[in-house]
């Protein structure tokens, strides 16, 4: 009984010593950081963040720096112009400012069958076939 009594008052003296890792489904700190910052200070910061964008047959929505405008709304003093799948356009005084969801990348739609496309087989116009009706 001594041994039990013993190895239960051990158990507790001994905090348990867990790895301290990252919850994987919390967000990214940096988007927040953001918001935090966007929500604290009175006045867009000069280089706003595009976050997300929503298109619908209804509505375009986007969210900057943790703000939801939309199309026609105004973010700070600027007025949202477009709303497209990747960027969203601003106009403040006559100056078009973009903001791109994703700055580093550029859409490239491919060239099929085209003069700029040397490895494509060009296609022969097919003949229609013959078509065998029922009882034939």
């Amino acid at each position: 009984m001594i041994y039990v009594c013993s190895f239960i008052f051990a158990l507790f003296e001994c905090p348990a010593q867990a790895e301290n890792l990252p919850d994987p489904t919390r967000p990214p700190q940096e988007p927040a950081a953001a918001a935090a910052s966007a929500a604290s200070a009175a006045v867009p910061s000069s280089v706003p963040l595009l976050q997300s964008v929503l298109i619908s047959p209804r509505h375009k929505v986007a969210i900057i720096d943790g703000k939801l405008v939309v199309l026609g709304g105004m973010y700070g003093t600027a007025r949202v112009v477009k709303i497209s799948e990747s960027e969203v356009v601003l106009n403040e005084g006559g100056n078009l400012q973009t903001l791109k969801l994703f700055p580093g990348v550029e859409k490239k739609t491919p060239q099929i069958g085209g003069a700029t496309d040397p490895t494509a087989k060009k296609m022969l116009p097919s003949k229609p076939s013959a078509v065998m009706k029922e009882g034939q």
